[in-house]
C-alpha cells in the first residue's frame, strides 16, 4: 500500500495541494529510498490530474520531475497532494450552461521557475461551454532567455493544442467557424506575434513566430490581452497560496 488509509483519514485538512515554497531548491533533503512507491503514487496522481482535477496539475507536474531521484521532501509533498484530495473529495467538474458554445483558451508561463534547471513552465487551459476541456502544465524543453521567449513557447504549445481541439469539435458536429480567442497576459508577446518584422534579439524564436502569425492571419486564433490578475492559467505554472488557489478552483468549475 502506497499510503495507509488510516494515515489519510486522520491527516489534517489542507487548503492547497502544494506550498509555494516547494519550488525552492530542496536538494539538502535526504534521498527517498522507496523509489517504486514514489513512482506509483505519482503515476496514480498523474492520471487523476490529467482527467479530472486541473487544480493539482502543477503539483503533480513538479513532483513528476523527481521520479528518477526523489528525496524525503518530495515524498512529503506528494502525500500533501493526497491530503488535499481527501479534503476536497466532493469537488467535481461542471460544464455549462453557457450562452455561447465557443472554444476559448488561456496561456501563461512561469519564467525560469525551476530552481535547478531554470526551465520555465507552460500553463494552458481551454474552455468550451463554460467548462474546462483541456489543460496542460508542462516544463518547457529548453531554457528561455527572456520572459517573452517563455511566453511564446507556451503560446506555441497552446496553438498546437487549439488546432487539435478545433478538429475534434468539428468531427463532433461543433465546428468553430470564428477565430478562437486565446488570452495572453504578456503584451510584448502579443505585439511580437502581430509585428511584420522581428529584431535580432528575438530572431532565435522566429520560426515559432511565423507559425503563430500564420494562425492569426488565417483567423484560426485571435490573441487577446488578459491582465495577470485574471489569468486562469497562472495556477498551472506554479503553486499558489490559499486565496489564489481557491479562486482558480471556482473559475475552472470545480464545485461540490
Amino acid at each position: 500500500m502506497l499510503v495507509s488509509k488510516f494515515e489519510m483519514e486522520n491527516a489534517a485538512p489542507v487548503k492547497t495541494p502544494m506550498t509555494p515554497g516547494y519550488t525552492v531548491n530542496n536538494s539538502d533533503s535526504k534521498q527517498f529510498l522507496y523509489t517504486t512507491r514514489y513512482r506509483s503514487l505519482i503515476g496514480a496522481l498523474l492520471y487523476l490530474s490529467v482527467n479530472a482535477r486541473p487544480d493539482v496539475s502543477i503539483s503533480v507536474g513538479l513532483l513528476g520531475r523527481k521520479v528518477s531521484d526523489p528525496n524525503h521532501s518530495d515524498w512529503s509533498a506528494a502525500k500533501r497532494v493526497l491530503q488535499y484530495l481527501n479534503t476536497t473529495k466532493p469537488l467535481k467538474l461542471r460544464f455549462g450552461p453557457d450562452r455561447e458554445w465557443k472554444l476559448i483558451g488561456y496561456c501563461d508561463s512561469d519564467w525560469a521557475g525551476d530552481q535547478q534547471t531554470r526551465k520555465s513552465t507552460s500553463g494552458i487551459i481551454f474552455f468550451f461551454g463554460g467548462g474546462p476541456v483541456s489543460w496542460i502544465s508542462k516544463a518547457q524543453d529548453s531554457v528561455a532567455l527572456s520572459t517573452l521567449e517563455a511566453e511564446y513557447n507556451a503560446l506555441t504549445l497552446a496553438c498546437q493544442e487549439a488546432i487539435w481541439i478545433r478538429r475534434l469539435l468539428k468531427d463532433l458536429g461543433e465546428p468553430q467557424d470564428e477565430p478562437m480567442t486565446l488570452f495572453e497576459d504578456n503584451q510584448g508577446c502579443i505585439c511580437f506575434a502581430k509585428a511584420e518584422r522581428s529584431s535580432g534579439r528575438v530572431k532565435h524564436i522566429d520560426t515559432k513566430g511565423h507559425f503563430i502569425k500564420d494562425l492569426c492571419e488565417r483567423k484560426i486564433v485571435g490573441l487577446t490581452y488578459c491582465p495577470s490578475t485574471k489569468m486562469v492559467a497562472d495556477a498551472l505554472t506554479k503553486p499558489l497560496g490559499p486565496s489564489l488557489h481557491s479562486n482558480f478552483v471556482k473559475r475552472v468549475g470545480l464545485f461540490a
